[in-house]
């Protein structure tokens, strides 16, 4: 195992001796940014060495002066002081309200306890303590603190500095996984009712965000455990004969100060999901469940939040591009907009395009699936003065994209639906669901237009657009089909660019742009169609 000095560091990355695996701590002035396990998409080997370069979204911040240490347990594998790009200064990984930040194992930002303010951590176990309480008193559900949560109060009794949230799960009560979905959105309705904003991620899972004292926001994560037979079930990463002595009657830890609720033997649960090493940290420990796990859980519970790490991590790193701005495509629309229309972006990613929309006289709403722009987007929106608003929308989620849509149709008089680059960045349901929005928006009514496009590819080349760019997987989209799709919805296209080019880009190599423009006649000319 090599020793300090036998690594070295670089604005490319780490490099350490050939044949080197293991997972290490990465500390720059002593604030843990990251932890990487030397493997997977971020190693290299060649030359004599294994490189792990920095994840992209680390190479804003390294720039000036640290005391770089990378450190595997007991071993370190380099100290000293490095010089990243041409800075000056200190390196720092604060965000722009002062709170420190890391990466974390997926390649995202996260702001770990170690660097939060203490009322942070105070109050979202308040609010855990509060969920649990929902889940008994209201749902019936005998919940339980779990997973990295679980790990902390049973290693020290609080949270573990490199963790960013707090887990909580419940054996679910119903027989089938159907079912057990309907009980979890149960679960969500309940917490609701009180207030909470709650995000459905799969038919098992479903997060709670809120905002904390130091500006920012914090989530807690419930989700369903269940058995079949005699193998427990915990959210896609378990399947493993475990007793139900284990879990029940639930016990009590002890973690920050507060007595929450916990299974009967917390040890056997945490060797079920960390393995009989559990008792040692390991910041770069990711779950890694085989085909056994996920295919079920895929098969049953579905996943609203396919891809999502993957854009986030693009369109984070798209929006510190100091070159990165509005499309043509917006101010092509723009041109043809009539006045008083409202604008409905569906997929507004950084929020570059429906800001300059706004800009030029529009009310404009933008629906995204990534949450880490929202907030820079609303940031943005308000500095300029102009009128734009950002939520999150899931086209995974046919409840999100009804409600939505039926919302929108009541308060919106006026509308025209954009979406660039939508359809080839979503699976064949989201897809569909995308269509049945715009029909929902737009047939009947007032009616109105959609104004769409999209960039069509073969499939290598999208791969190699995506091995060069990252984001998540994308689809060859053929636009004459999604004008079938775009007549089955209530439709008809009114102006076609591209079409011909794109046919070729789907059956050859290289990428073609189209455009299309869609209109839904109102009510009284539909009644006479």
């Amino acid at each position: 195992m090599p020793d300090a000095g036998t690594a070295r560091v670089d604005d490319a990355g780490i490099h350490l001796p050939a044949g080197f695996s293991g997972s290490c701590d990465v500390l720059f002035d002593d604030h843990h940014a990251w932890s990487f396990t030397a493997r997977g998409r971020h190693y290299s080997a060649g030359a004599g060495e294994v490189l792990v370069a920095w994840p992209a979204r680390m190479e804003r911040w390294l720039t000036g002066t640290s005391y770089v240490r990378i450190v595997e347990k007991d071993t370190e594998h380099f100290a000293g002081e490095v010089l990243f790009g041409a800075g000056e200064g200190r390196v720092e990984f604060v965000d722009r309200d002062g709170i420190p930040v890391m990466i974390d194992k997926w390649g995202l930002l996260q702001r770990p306890f170690s660097g939060r303010d203490s009322r942070v951590i105070v109050q979202m176990v308040d609010m855990a303590a509060e969920i649990l309480e929902v889940l008994r008193r209201e749902c019936d559900l005998e919940g339980w603190i779990a997973f990295g949560t679980l790990l902390g109060a049973a290693r020290e009794g609080k949270v573990i500095g490199h963790d960013s949230d707090i887990d909580l799960a419940y054996v679910g009560k119903q027989p089938t996984p159907a079912e057990m979905s309907v009980e979890l959105y149960g679960v969500a309705r309940a917490l609701r009712a009180h207030g909470m904003t709650v995000l459905n991620k799969s038919g098992s899972f479903i997060t709670v965000v809120f905002g904390v004292p130091d500006g920012s926001k914090a989530s807690i994560d419930v989700y369903t455990c269940f058995y079949v037979g005699d193998h427990l079930y915990e959210t896609a990463t378990v399947r493993r004969v475990v007793p139900r002595s284990a879990i029940e009657p639930l016990t009590e830890l002890q973690f920050e100060g507060r007595m929450l609720a916990a299974p009967a033997d917390p040890a056997a649960m945490l060797e079920v999901s960390y393995g009989a090493g559990w008792r040692e940290p390991d910041p770069s420990f990711r779950h890694e469940p085989g085909p056994e796990v996920t295919s079920r859980f895929d098969g049953w519970f579905g996943s609203l939040m396919r891809n999502r790490r993957d854009w986030e991590r693009y369109l984070s790193d798209l929006a510190e591009d100091p070159d990165h701005g509005p499309s043509d495509f917006s101010s092509w629309v723009a041109d043809r907009l009539e006045p008083g229309t409202t604008v409905i972006e569906i997929g507004s990613g950084t929020g570059q395009d429906a800001t300059y929309i706004a800009g030029r006289g529009f009310e404009v709403r933008g629906y995204d699936y990534s949450r880490t722009t929202l907030r820079p987007a609303r940031r943005s929106g308000r500095q300029l003065g102009v009128p734009v608003r950002f939520q999150p929308l899931n086209l995974y989620d046919l409840r999100d994209v009804l409600t939505r849509g039926v919302l929108l149709r009541r308060k919106v008089p006026q509308r025209a639906v954009y979406a660039r680059h939508v359809l080839e960045s979503v699976d064949p349901d989201g897809q569909d669901n995308f269509w049945r929005l715009l029909g929902v928006l737009l047939r009947g009514g007032s009616g109105g237009r959609a104004y769409l496009e999209g960039v069509s590819a073969s499939p290598r080349d999208l791969t190699e657009w995506r091995s060069e760019h990252g984001g998540g997987k994308q689809h060859p989209v053929d636009p004459r089909v999604a004008e079938g799709e775009a007549t089955r919805a209530g439709g008809r296209v009114v102006h076609r660019d591209g079409f011909l080019a794109a046919g070729a880009a789907l059956a050859g190599s290289g990428q073609a742009r189209w455009r299309m423009i869609v209109e839904w006649p109102d009510e009284t000319e539909e009644q006479t169609r």
